[in-house]
């Protein structure tokens, strides 16, 4: 089933329906477990499909503190759904201040992204497919090799790739210089250095929809494997 279903833009009222009846922050907060909550969460409202609820929210990232998720879910019927990754001393001073970086801390994450990836095929669906495969791939070794110096990673399923959240405590307070040692050490895959520098703070919820393509972004056992089915949403199986 999975091969023939096709990545595309959800509808309003497709987005709107998923996180009515199929979104649960219970399934968030479990994934969070064992460490606090994001203090900050974010969405973008509709600006790469231009499918939005109001077109004053185009262009627009739209933060709010995680208490409201719920609520601003409801409001903004949202494309894409973000958590910051940095812990602030003062959140609220952040709500009003964007362009501060004033964090205590800062989750280490890579962004293995299928975009990175050459996977030329005549049908468009199944190129995407065959990048994604080759992308959890790259992922699954990039995992193995992280594990050689860290303890605690997870991978979730982006919807365009897969996301390694490195949730060792001593990650959260690694410098910049830190992470671009990293980076460097890790430029053999096809990774996105901004996420991993730490100059993109947000990163995709767990759970949320992409939008964009029509796909939950699943956390993932690799030692099961990678369960394409699982990503698809109720409204692309009827």
């Amino acid at each position: 089933m999975t091969n023939r279903v096709l990545f595309r833009a959800a509808t309003l009222a497709e987005r709107r329906d998923f996180y009515e009846n199929d979104f649960s922050i219970d399934r968030v907060k479990e994934w969070f477990s064992g460490r606090s909550l994001p203090q900050l969460c974010a969405v973008d409202a509709g600006s790469e499909t231009g499918i939005i609820v109001d077109q004053k929210y185009k262009g627009k990232m739209l933060y709010f503190p995680f208490s409201q998720l719920k609520r601003k879910l409801r409001k903004y019927v949202p494309e894409d759904v973000y958590y910051d990754r940095s812990i602030y001393a003062n959140p609220g001073k952040v709500l009003n201040n964007l362009k501060s970086r004033n964090y205590i801390s800062q989750e280490l994450a890579f962004d293995v992204d299928a975009d990175n990836i050459l996977c030329r095929h005549p049908d468009r669906s199944l190129g995407r497919e065959r990048c994604i495969s080759r992308a959890y791939a790259w992922s699954v070794k990039m995992k193995r090799a992280l594990e050689r110096e860290f303890t605690d990673i997870r991978m979730v399923y982006s919807g365009r790739g897969f996301h390694l959240h490195v949730l060792d405590e001593r990650a959260f307070y690694l410098t910049v210089a830190q992470r671009e040692a990293l980076n460097k050490k890790y430029s053999s895959y096809p990774i996105d250095p901004w996420v991993s520098r730490g100059y993109i703070r947000l990163i995709r919820m767990p759970y949320s929809l992409h939008g964009v393509v029509s796909r939950i972004a699943m956390p993932v056992d690799d030692a099961k494997g990678f369960d394409r089915e699982a990503t698809i949403p109720l409204f692309l199986r009827s």
